[in-house]
Parts: structure tokens; sequence; C-alpha cells
């Protein structure tokens, strides 16, 4: 059930074809209705139209996108993913345009010579690069110039916020972006996508701007569980995950962390609506009693990406100080102070939490909990990914599903979490959830 919210300023509609999800687009290329010049071209449209408040892309190639679209109508289709239009974050490596890696005052102009493998994955599949997605200041939970598109006073969250605001404004039906901490998941909440968190390394992480090794992972963000199957068949070649839709529903634990009780109560009213919504669907509900190790999971995250970003960023804060945020720094100082020791503990601790993990969810399918403590937050924040980290430290596989709009307006999602290297099973009930509550990612 989707709550019902005061709307406000509507932001313009999208056009017929900008609003296509990549399988719909894909679906109409093959029966003919479609050209990828026109779809190329709505996206770009929609990105002239909007972006000036959005300000979700640091670089277009709107010439190439159009050229290389024509050359696909012209010599026919013959991969996977030929003419989809397709944003990436500019964290990512990309030979034939910048990469300024969120710190532009730094790298300006920063040119590689050589895609990142997941790029050069993505032209191989045949994906139309559109252009470069903002990243939000140095490339952390700091805000950058990127607007949330429902509403261009709040945040669309950090670090591939550029990619959460196309994807869900229909500048492109799906970007390429990174989490180590929520960057993937908030942004896609709060924007209204679907975002996608892989098992780690299941898509090489290379060529792209490192926080934290034991951390950072590659997904997508886009507009339907139906895609990021698609994604992921597409990048990881596992035929699982072009599973049918399961016909039954979901065994769904349910996890309210200890930082539930910080929850707006407009997130936490749809929670528990989504929840019975569910059960009314035939899903089989378990409240989970977590050890409490896994309320220290949080923490432990933190340790680890502080501990590494210090020493990730030591060459930036030694020969580049002046261009550093106070915040920044503070974090770094931050990182400094845990030794060599704390970080192997975090880790042990890490390791302790995922073996406990099978006896916590044998019985259950997937683990079911809020994405976010609330709707966005004004610019002036990225907001809190205290429900979304955990699942970067586990490396379980995590999904946001924006099921609704909340008082203000703007989307609230709900997560659902699996099995480590269970991904495709994770999807297949992602997208059955998707049916039953629905999706606000198509709104307007």
């Amino acid at each position: 059930m989707n709550t019902e919210a005061r709307q406000g300023p509507r932001r313009p509609a999208p056009s017929d074809i900008a609003r296509l999800t990549m399988a719909q687009g894909l679906r109409a290329l093959d029966a003919g209705t479609l050209t990828c010049e026109a779809w190329a071209r709505a996206c770009l449209e929609r990105i002239a139209l909007r972006d000036a408040e959005v300000h979700a892309w640091v670089h277009v190639a709107q010439a190439a996108a159009i050229e290389r679209a024509r050359t696909v109508d012209r010599l026919g289709r013959t991969r996977p993913f030929d003419g989809v239009p397709l944003g990436i974050k500019d964290t990512i490596d990309t030979a034939d345009m910048p990469t300024e890696l969120g710190d532009p005052a730094i790298f300006p102009g920063r040119q590689p010579t050589v895609d990142a493998p997941v790029v050069a994955r993505a032209r191989a599949l045949g994906f139309n690069l559109l252009g470069k997605n903002t990243v939000s200041r140095h490339a952390i939970m700091l805000p950058g110039p990127c607007r949330n598109p429902h509403d261009v006073s709040r945040t669309p969250a950090a670090s591939s916020a550029g990619s959460g605001a196309a994807a869900a404004d229909f500048m492109v039906p799906l970007s390429i972006g990174t989490q180590t901490a929520g960057s993937i998941l908030r942004p896609a909440s709060f924007c209204g996508a679907v975002g996608f968190k892989p098992t780690l390394d299941l898509i090489p992480y290379v060529g792209i701007r490192t926080y934290s090794r034991p951390l950072d992972v590659v997904g997508p963000l886009c507009r339907s569980v139906e895609d990021v199957q698609y994604f992921m068949r597409g990048f990881v070649g596992d035929p699982r995950y072009a599973s049918p839709v399961p016909g039954g529903m979901p065994r769904l634990g349910v996890w309210r962390p200890r930082d539930w009780p910080q929850a707006d109560a407009v997130a936490q009213r749809i929670f528990e609506e989504n929840l019975r919504t569910l059960a009314d669907a035939g899903a089989v509900l378990t409240e989970l009693s977590m050890p409490a190790s896994y309320e220290q999971i949080g923490d432990l995250q933190d340790v680890i990406m502080a501990y590494d970003l210090a020493r990730e960023y030591d060459a930036i804060r030694r020969d580049h100080a002046e261009h550093c945020d106070p915040e920044l720094l503070a974090y770094l100082d931050l990182g400094r102070t845990y030794s060599d020791a704390d970080y192997a503990r975090a880790l042990d601790a890490a390791d302790a939490c995922r073996r406990q993990f099978h006896d916590i969810a044998r019985d259950i399918d997937a683990i079911v909990m809020p994405a976010t403590l609330g709707e966005a937050p004004t610019a002036d924040s990225t907001g809190s990914s205290v429900f979304i980290r955990a699942w970067s430290l586990l490396h379980n596989p995590s999904i946001s599903l924006p099921v609704a709009r909340g008082d203000l307006g703007l989307p609230i999602a709900i997560q659902l979490v699996g099995f480590r290297h269970e991904d495709p099973a994770l999807l297949a009930w992602a997208r059955r959830v998707e049916a039953v509550l629905g999706s606000r990612a198509h709104d307007d």
C-alpha cells in the first residue's frame, strides 16, 4: 500500500520515451517502435530541460552519444544493450571523458587514458554513455552541487548523488554508482530510484576512486528491479539473474535496528503499513532478534572507513590542504586516531558477524528493514546511512525500493537484504515485493 502524501510543485513530466525503463526500452527497440537515436535524444532533451536545476551531470557527451545511436540504428543491434543510454559516476575512469573524482579543484580536467573495467564492459555490452554524473564534495558524505529532483531545496544524498538524481528524474534509465557506506541505496531512496548494492567484488572495483578496499562496491541505480536483473545478468554473466518472478511470497525477517526510534514518524508509519500489505499478500514475517554484536556494525564500519580514508586521502591532504573542506580534514583526523590494532579488531568483529548471519537468517529468504530515517533532508546535509551501512561492511547484497511518498511529497524506500553471493535470489524476491507494494520511481 502506498501512502499518499501532500505534493509540492510538480516537476515537468518526462516524455513517453524518457520515461522508459531500460527493459521497456529494449523491448521497444526489439519491436521496432523505438530507435536508439530517439531514445538518446529524449534523455538528452530531459537533461537540457532539468539539469540547470538538478545538477546531476558534470559532463554530457551529446554529439558522441547521438552519433553512436545513429550508428547502431544504421548497422543493427547485435549486443545485449545496444543503444541503452547510461550515466557513469564521476569517480569511475572513462578514457573519452574527464573524470575529476568529485574534486574539480584538485583534479581539474583529469583525463584517464584507460576505461575502468566496468566502463569497458558497459561499452562491450553496447551501452550508450551519455556522460558523467555529479559526485558529492570530495566524493564523500558532504553536500555537493546536485539537488533532489523532487525538491531542489533537498539533498539527493551522497556520494552517488548525480547517479540517483539522473535515474529518478528520467534523464537516463540507468547509471552506474559506487557504495562504501550508503552511497547507492541512500541516493536511490531519497531521489525515488531503485538502488542495488551487490555482494563485494561481484563487479570489479578497479579504475575507480578508492575509499576502503573491504567496503567499496559497484552497482546500478535505475527505476525497476527488472532493470537491476538485466544489468547484473550483463555484467556478471549469471543466467540466474533472468529467473522469472516467483509465484509465491517470500519469508521475510523484520529488523528494526537500534536507531529505529530516530526514524521520522512518517517513515515508521510507512514501514509498518508496507509490512501489513506484504503480510496480507501472503509473505511470512518473522521479527528478528539480532545479536548484540549486530547493533555495533555501524560503529565497526565507520572505524574501517575512517581508517582507510585517512590513508587513501593522505596525498590529497599533504598536497592540497587548501582545497580540503574542514569537515574532510576532521574526518581524516578521526581516521588517524585509529590504530592498526583497532582496524584489525573491527575486521575480526565483522567476520564474526558474517558467520552469525546464516544462523540468524537460516529460515528466511531476505531481511526487510527501513532504508532511511525519513524523507530527504535539506541540501545542507546528505542524511544518514545508519540503516544501510551494516550491509556494506558484511558484504550482503541489498536493494532499496521506493514504495511511498512522505508528508513532504518526497520518496521513502524500504530495504531488502539477502545472503552473500546469492544476489540472483534476492533480486527475484525483490521483484515479487515490488509487484505487491508498487513503486514510486516513475512518479513525476
